[in-house]
């Protein structure tokens, strides 16, 4: 049986056989390298990224009434405590070493055994300053841990086991603004981004 020479596929054709012969991703090289900051697979961001500035205070030397903890997926500070229904109201609590510097403390390294359902946050401290991290890494980070800060210095979080339907991460970025060590207050700015599996920590509604 010979062979038989197809016609010239038209326009519509054409774009089908090249979309198939590529990555699901995209047509070039380019596209590729972006394809998992597009979040195709994720739905449309809901919650817009905000820049915070709050005051929080030493875990330690300072009234129980002042708030010495941030919850991430609530944006709250708050003092950390075990509540009524067994869950912990907080990610993170911060106190002073000797030095004067913040040690920033995760919600399971303070409560070595926390009821169920408490999430993972995990740590990971860059040399850039907060304004530069404009992407959250999706590795490096080190689970349930603690870093120490000194004024200007950011460190970058994630969290896992937050709500997310499909077990998504939720990132975000924290640095130290100023420490007055007398009144043992903490000025820290923040930038979360509560929409599951997005890693933009920009401000605005994330695209990615």
């Amino acid at each position: 049986m010979g062979t038989t020479l197809l016609p010239r596929p038209n326009g519509a054709l054409q774009l089908v056989r090249r979309a198939m012969s590529f990555s699901v991703c995209g047509l070039t090289v380019a596209v590729l390298a972006n394809c998992g900051a597009a979040n195709n697979f994720l739905t449309p961001a809901s919650f817009e990224n905000v820049d915070r500035q709050y005051s929080l205070y030493a875990l330690t030397g300072t009234s129980s009434s002042l708030p010495a903890a941030y919850q991430f997926t609530t944006e709250s500070i708050v003092r950390p405590q075990v509540l009524n229904t067994g869950a912990l109201n907080f990610d993170v609590a911060l106190d002073l070493d000797a030095s004067g510097k913040v040690t920033v403390m995760t919600a399971k390294k303070i409560v070595p055994l926390p009821p169920a359902g408490a999430p993972t946050v995990g740590l990971l401290k860059l040399t850039a300053v907060y304004d530069q991290l404009a992407i959250a890494p999706d590795k490096g980070y080190v689970n349930d841990s603690t870093v120490t800060l000194a004024i200007g210095e950011a460190v970058l979080v994630r969290l896992t086991g937050s709500g997310c339907i499909y077990g998504e991460p939720i990132y975000a970025k924290f640095a130290i603004d100023s420490i007055d060590t007398v009144a043992r207050r903490i000025l820290v700015r923040s930038l979360v981004n509560r929409n599951c599996g997005y890693r933009s920590l920009k401000a605005g509604v994330p695209a990615n």
